[in-house]
């Protein structure tokens, strides 16, 4: 009788610690299932909305400005348009860098500009207040990217289509979405700003 007790009960500590042990295996793959896993940062913002202005976004529209023009000289109207492949090429890689620098743009964390740099034209606000306006509504900031990339996609399409006019508006529509932007951040009170 002791003997049976004793191998009952042996076999009940068994199968406890068998049902502890898979208990605890079932529990440990749960809280590892479920355990959410710490996101990646999505970007890495290394250079400034300046350098971006600088690098990607002022030759870009420059080279799209330049592409088509009309000069009234001493000889008479002389027009510029891109004539070869390659010219319209240029036309378009630019359009394509000024899309994508609209999105650059709005990655979140990207400072204006380096610490310590400052603009010294008398008329621009300072870049720790442009960032503080971009930061107080992020969307406005957004809005206005969207304005560049949506210009910068017309030129993209009147490169494509080899059409000078429609190069000649999209340019219009890329100064506007320029300019609005910066009456807004860069120099929104020219009398202010100088007088600072």
């Amino acid at each position: 009788m002791t003997r049976t007790r004793s191998f009952r009960w042996s076999r009940f500590a068994e199968s406890t610690r068998r049902l502890s042990s898979l208990s605890s295996i079932v529990c440990l793959l749960f809280c590892v299932t479920c355990a959410k896993p710490k996101p990646e940062v999505e970007y890495r913002p290394t250079t400034t909305i300046r350098d971006l202005m600088d690098g990607m976004i002022d030759p870009s529209a420059d080279t799209i400005w330049n592409s088509v023009s009309t000069t009234i000289t001493k000889k008479g109207k002389e027009e510029k348009v891109p004539h070869t492949d390659e010219e319209w090429g240029t036309v378009r890689h630019s359009a394509i860098a000024l899309i994508e620098a609209s999105n650059l743009l709005q990655i979140p964390g990207r400072h204006v500009a380096m610490p310590g740099q400052r603009n010294e034209q008398g008329i621009e606000l300072q870049p720790d207040e442009i960032e503080t306006l971009i930061n107080q509504d992020r969307r406005a900031w957004i809005t206005f990217a969207h304005g560049l990339h949506d210009a910068a996609t017309q030129a993209l399409h009147a490169a494509e289509a080899k059409d000078p006019a429609r190069v000649l508006e999209s340019g219009d529509a890329i100064d506007n979405a320029c300019e609005h932007c910066h009456q807004r951040y860069w120099y929104p009170h020219p009398a202010q700003s100088a007088a600072k």
